[in-house]
């Protein structure tokens, strides 16, 4: 992103920019900062639709950040939670009356399936979709890596500017935060991917005694 002092010069006047443009009272001072894809920094003093999918923080008039606004879940993770709530009702559905009801266990099999194959292109397609998170989060930690860098490296350059000083630990604190989340997230969709497989080897073992070979 901004590789010298130029670039942070040009930051930093942006920013210095914004805050002085007048704006609704209930938001005055207030400014929203996001990452896009390619890693490109943006500021603006109203919130922006092409930033509606992303994290931002929002910074008062004295830099300092206020707000953080996660990003929404993508719509593979909507499915997932579906996913996992109709599994837990058909969970559910087949304990009603006897909790190891062979019969239960089959109809829900049946529901959910119509061959092992299935049960195979469902995984591939959960997991695929899990781990397409993975690499684009992994990608957003490679970003936020080089620019906790970057920050580090201008705010030793600037030891004797004790503004510089605190604006740069701001921004290490914001920087940091947004790593540490990103790489939380990616622990729980290794996680998320580790109890899939799990559901699904028993779905297929279950699938097996209960459908294939009562056939």
């Amino acid at each position: 992103m901004y590789g010298n002092g130029m670039g942070v010069g040009v930051l930093l006047g942006a920013l210095v920019m914004l805050l002085a443009m007048p704006v609704a009272p209930a938001v005055a001072g207030d400014i929203h900062r996001w990452v896009d894809d390619d890693g490109t920094v943006h500021f603006s003093n109203t919130p922006q639709p092409e930033a509606s999918d992303r994290e931002r923080q929002v910074y008062d008039r004295q830099g300092f950040v206020r707000e953080v606004v996660p990003a929404p879940p993508t719509a593979e993770e909507r499915e997932a939670v579906a996913e996992e709530r109709r599994r837990a009702e058909q969970a559910q559905e087949s304990g009603e009356g006897n909790a190891s009801s062979q019969a239960a266990r089959k109809r829900q099999l049946e529901r959910a399936y119509d061959s092992l194959d299935e049960i195979e292109r469902q995984r591939e397609r959960r997991v695929q979709a899990l781990e397409n998170n993975i690499r684009l989060s992994e990608r957003q930690a490679e970003r936020l890596e080089r620019e906790r860098d970057r920050i580090e490296e201008q705010k030793s350059r600037n030891r004797d500017d004790p503004g510089l000083q605190q604006r740069y630990s701001s921004e290490l604190e914001d920087v940091r935060g947004r790593l540490e989340r990103e790489r939380s997230y990616l622990d729980r969709q290794q996680a998320r991917i580790d109890d899939m497989n799990v559901q699904f080897d028993a779905d297929a073992e279950d699938f097996r005694e209960l459908v294939l070979e009562e056939d």
